[in-house]
């Protein structure tokens, strides 16, 4: 969905980059246009006649019941990318300067028009714009705009259009300082889509232009003095409490200027002034660099800045201006600020009555609970390094309960177990054999376990304390029992009744593929479900008719059967290929019911099926980890070539699992990218994005009875355990799928389950 691949090509191919292009010119050397389908916008490289559009003609878009217009105000000519037809089709346009540090605003124009035909997310029509570096990442976490058709989008309008809602955002303004970026390359990209089903549209119009990065001089009375912002954006806030482009101060000697500017996107940036009647400020511009330590202010150099928190190198620039003449604005300061280091957090752990003497902080006879301390060190950097403390002391324990719990259980059911008068207790640590999974509470007094065919029977699981302050260990034999699913397959002609294989249905008078279940129980108590395709078909009326009517003894006479009705009207077929079919190592294609077939063995379990009824995706039959981190401790990174979704929605719609993980493995190996290389990779196999896992759970109970047939492993039907997923939140998270179809980006350290699939 978020392919940087092409944009990292383009670097190895040696373009020139412009400073600051004619966004409206689709044929200048630092546009690159593409073209393609759904799943790839960037297939081909070309104008596409109708697809790649320069508009310079005053109208209004038809598709928002023209209240849209093409061009918005001050703009002559602007790019639509897409078009109202419809064919899956997406568009891609990419841009490619360098930064002028004069004019380092970037300040883009669009509007959004997107059908919303209710599709599932992944399948929506769509909208992209992103600002990336030369290295293919965000130059900020704000500087992407992503967003699929719905019903609740903020900042968008609603017209009904035939049978489908038209979902259309007015011409909205972003801005993004480059300033970090001056004399450095930047892409701008944009990209639409239809949707994923073929029939409806999905398009944009857009321009964008480079700006100062200054204040200006708006006009002068005496000692009042009115400066201006760059226009165009969301909000702003000067320091004298105006919130318009605008603000007046009073000059009494020298005066500083402050205007924190925010794009509709969220990124912000602040531009400053220094106003004086007097003499003595600078008469050429210049550039300054400096240091400051973390949560100081600054205010050297007529610079003005508030508490700097985030570490790194920040750009600032003061413009000057002469209040007694009126003048100024060609004198800048850029001001290069190192913000280093003073803030050092450590979490630790110690035990109830022992002594703790690490990252120079001393203590004895240690008693439970949480505590924060401080350790002031003086650097040669000039910043006091404050390092803090977060030490938690776990109580010390002796393990004598027994654990509560179910002795005999059923398979792939969830089972829960625990310590009792435990909640004084810190960490534990649950001990169970190949076959039982633990689907939550690892390191608490409580578990969800559920067990497999492989586990041993009896198993035995047991407690241990696991915080390092206490001894003892609880075991406890569980015996587990089947539960089945049984497949059959049948046809029956309409006007009958049905009584086989256990099921006995009314008479069936309508024609096609129909299921039926029968739920039973074992003497174990355990499930066993029977399930039945039927397929009906229509009864044929049949009539004769003889060559003669009458014949004499001796002789003989054809007869034509003739009928009608025969058949069936809607699905006659069973479909080619259908969610819960089993996929072989051969390739093949094998129903659940006509399981087990000579010769065959499964390797796979159908959970999409694209519009071909032929192709799609399949799910191992196995778990490929039930405790695997996405990257272990201290080793976060986030990777240039994989997108970060900062939130669920947009996360859901990524389905490019292949592409993810084959970026993630080319970014380290197995110790650095534990999930990504738990699947058989070599062999077609992946980690699934975010948008497959929601696919995929969305089947779960279907995939759960063909998993029984081929005896593979049953996801366990409880939101308590998660999968990680290939798509990435950022440098310390990424996405992970529940059962329930809950999606989240926990820390990359966490232990996940990786179950992978692969395309067929």
């Amino acid at each position: 969905m978020k392919n940087l691949l092409t944009l990292l090509l383009l670097l190895c191919c040696g373009f020139l980059f412009a400073q600051c292009p004619d966004f409206t010119n689709l044929n200048g050397s630092n546009v690159t246009c593409q073209y393609g389908m759904f799943e790839n916008p960037f297939q081909y490289t070309g104008i596409a006649s109708g697809r790649h559009t320069v508009i310079s003609q005053q109208g209004s878009d038809p598709n928002t019941g023209h209240q849209l217009p093409f061009l918005p105000p001050g703009e002559n000519r602007v790019v639509r990318l897409g078009n109202e037809q419809v064919g899956k089709q997406a568009e891609a346009i990419t841009y490619q300067f360098t930064v002028n540090p004069d004019y380092a605003i970037l300040l883009l124009k669009f509007a959004v028009v997107l059908e919303d035909p209710g599709h599932p997310a992944p399948a929506q029509p769509r909208f992209v714009v992103r600002v990336l570096n030369n290295a293919g990442q965000l130059v900020e976490t704000c500087a992407e705009y992503d967003v699929t058709a719905a019903g609740d989008i903020p900042g968008f309008q609603t017209y009904t259009s035939g049978w489908y809602n038209v979902r259309w955002r007015p011409w909205t303004n972003v801005g993004i300082d480059l300033s970090d970026y001056a004399g450095q390359p930047i892409r701008l990209q944009f990209v639409t889509y239809d949707c994923d089903y073929w029939g409806h549209f999905g398009y944009a119009y857009f321009t964008a232009s480079c700006m100062s990065n200054k204040l200006a001089l708006s006009g002068c009375n005496g000692s009042q003095v009115t400066l201006v912002a760059p226009s165009g954006f969301e909000s702003y806030a000067w320091d004298n409490g105006s919130t318009s482009t605008t603000a007046t101060y009073t000059v009494n000697g020298t005066t500083t200027a402050n205007c924190l500017i925010t794009s509709a996107t969220g990124c912000q940036f602040t531009l400053s002034g220094t106003l004086s009647a007097q003499s003595g400020l600078p008469t050429s511009s210049s550039t300054i660099y400096d240091t400051i330590c973390e949560g100081d202010s600054y205010s050297d150099h007529f610079f003005n800045l508030p508490p700097q928190f985030e570490t790194g190198t920040h750009t600032f620039r003061n413009t000057f201006f002469n209040a007694g003449n009126c003048t100024g604005g060609n004198v800048t300061t850029t001001l290069y600020l190192t913000v280093l280091q003073r803030y050092n957090h450590i979490y630790d752990a110690a035990c109830q009555g022992t002594n703790y003497n690490a990252h120079g902080f001393h203590y004895t006879n240690l008693q439970t609970g949480s505590y924060t301390d401080t350790l002031v060190t003086t650097l040669p950097t000039g910043c006091d390094l404050v390092t803090i403390l977060h030490l938690t002391v776990n109580p010390s324990f002796n393990l004598d309960n027994t654990i509560t719990g179910e002795a005999s259980v059923c398979r792939n059911e969830v089972c829960h177990y625990a310590l009792q008068n435990a909640e004084g207790l810190a960490t534990f640590h649950w001990n169970v054999p190949n076959g039982v999974n633990i689907l939550y509470g690892q390191g608490t007094s409580e578990v969800n376990l559920y067990f497999t065919d492989d586990a041993s029977n009896p198993a035995t699981i047991s407690l241990t304390g696991a915080n390092g302050c206490g001894s003892g260990t609880i075991p406890l034999s569980v015996s587990h029992y089947p539960t089945y699913h049984i497949f059959f397959q049948d046809s029956l002609c309409t006007g009958n009744d049905y009584h086989r294989y256990g099921f006995d249905l009314a008479r069936q008078d309508s024609t096609g593929w129909y299921t039926f279940t029968d739920r039973y129980t074992t003497a174990q108590g355990c499930d066993s479900v029977r399930i039945l395709q039927l397929l009906v078909t229509g009864t044929p009326t049949l009539t004769t008719l003889a060559q003669s009517a009458e014949i004499c003894t001796g002789q003989s006479t054809t007869v034509h059967a003739m009928g009608e009705n025969a058949g069936f009207s809607q699905g006659g077929q069973a479909p080619p290929v259908a969610i819960g079919d089993i996929l072989c190592t051969d390739n093949s294609i094998v129903k659940p019911s006509a399981w087990p077939v000579a010769g065959k063995t499964a390797k796979g379990i159908v959970f999409y099926v694209d519009n071909t009824g032929q192709h799609g995706w399949a799910v191992h039959l196995q778990d490929q980890g039930t405790s695997v981190q996405w990257t272990p401790y201290g080793q976060y990174t986030d990777i240039s070539t994989l997108t970060n979704y900062t939130n669920a929605r947009d996360a859901i719609t990524d389905l490019n699992g292949y592409s993810n993980t084959q970026k993630i493995r080319n970014a380290g190996n197995a110790t650095k990218y534990p999930a990504a290389y738990a699947v058989d990779f070599a062999n077609g196999w992946y980690l699934p994005a975010a948008g497959q896992l929601r696919l995929l759970f969305g089947e779960i109970v279907t995939l759960n009875a063909s998993l029984q047939v081929v005896g593979g492993t049953q996801f366990p039907m409880d939101s308590g355990w998660w999968y990680w997923s290939s798509t990435e939140f950022g440098q310390s998270s990424a996405w992970c799928v529940a059962y329930s179809g809950f999606v989240n980006n926990p820390n990359k350290i966490n232990n996940g389950r990786v179950r992978s699939v692969r395309a067929f």
